[in-house]
C-alpha cells in the first residue's frame, strides 16, 4: 500500500486490515497475529465474578499456565501459596437452573496453619492480577498480542516491572509476544524507551491527538523521562 493509499483509508477503518485486503504481507501478518485482551466493545472489562470465570477456564484448560500463575502469583507477595481450581455449584439468575463452572479458590498459609477461600473474597488487587495474567500468559505462550487497557489497574505499581520482564525476556517470551497498553502511572515513563511512548491529549472540544514521544524534537534518549514528563515538558497532562 503506497502512502497516497493510505491516506484513503476511511477515517473508522483499521490501516493494518486495509492494507491485509491490498495483500501487504506485514499488514496480513498482523491480522492474523492471536490477540488477548481485556477490552470489549464498550471499554475494559472489569475485575469481577464473569471475568473471574472466564480467567479460570484459561488455567482450568491448561495446567503449565495455572502452575506459572501461581509462581507468579505467590512471588509478588499477595500472601498466597497455590491458587486451586474446584468445581463449584452456581444458580443462574436468569432462570434459577443450577450450574457447575470451575472456580479457583485461594491457599494461605501461615506457619502450619492453612486457610482457603473462594476468590471473590480475595482483594481486588489479587483477582485483578489473576485475571490480567489470564490475557498475558497464554499469549507468552503461543505468540501474538497482549492488548490492555489501564494495565496498572488495581495493581501496585512496583508489580509493572516484573510484568514488562516476562516480555523482556527470551525464556519467558520464546515466540516474541508483544503487550500494547494504556497505563496512567507516569514512573513507568523510565522504564520503556522513548520510541516506545504514546502520549495522549484530550483538547477543550473532547478530541484525543496521540503522538509518539520520539517525535518531539530534544527528547534524548537519556533523559530522565518522567520528570520532563511531570515538569509539562512533553505535554499530555491533565487540566486541573
Amino acid at each position: 500500500m503506497s502512502p497516497s493509499e493510505a491516506k484513503k483509508v476511511r477515517p473508522n477503518a483499521s490501516l493494518i486490515s486495509t492494507a491485509a485486503q491490498y495483500g501487504v504481507p506485514v499488514a496480513k501478518l498482523l491480522s492474523m497475529l492471536p490477540i488477548y485482551t481485556n477490552v470489549t466493545n464498550v471499554g475494559r472489562a472489569h475485575p469481577g465474578f464473569d471475568w473471574l470465570i472466564e480467567a479460570t477456564d484459561v488455567f482450568h484448560k491448561n495446567e503449565r499456565l495455572r502452575v506459572q500463575m501461581v509462581e507468579l502469583l505467590s512471588a509478588w507477595d499477595l500472601g498466597l501459596s497455590d491458587v486451586e481450581i474446584r468445581e463449584v455449584t452456581f444458580t443462574d439468575p436468569t432462570d434459577t437452573k443450577l450450574t457447575k463452572e470451575p472456580f479457583p479458590f485461594g491457599v494461605h498459609k501461615n506457619g502450619k496453619k492453612t486457610a482457603t477461600r473462594i476468590f471473590v473474597h480475595e482483594s481486588s488487587g489479587t483477582q485483578g492480577a489473576y485475571v490480567l495474567l489470564s490475557r498475558i500468559l497464554p499469549a507468552l505462550a503461543k505468540g501474538g498480542l497482549a492488548v490492555i487497557d489501564d494495565l496498572e489497574a488495581d495493581l501496585h505499581p512496583y508489580m509493572l516491572v516484573p510484568i514488562f520482564d516476562l516480555f523482556f525476556s527470551p525464556e519467558t517470551n520464546p515466540r516474541n509476544a508483544q503487550i500494547i497498553f494504556t497505563c496512567h502511572a507516569a514512573e513507568i515513563l523510565n522504564l520503556l524507551q522513548k520510541q516506545q511512548i504514546m502520549l495522549v491529549e484530550k483538547d477543550e472540544h473532547g478530541n484525543s491527538d496521540a503522538w509518539r514521544l520520539d517525535s518531539i524534537q530534544g527528547v534524548r534518549k537519556d533523559d530522565n523521562l518522567y520528570a520532563k514528563y511531570m515538569a509539562g515538558a512533553y505535554g499530555a497532562v491533565p487540566r486541573i
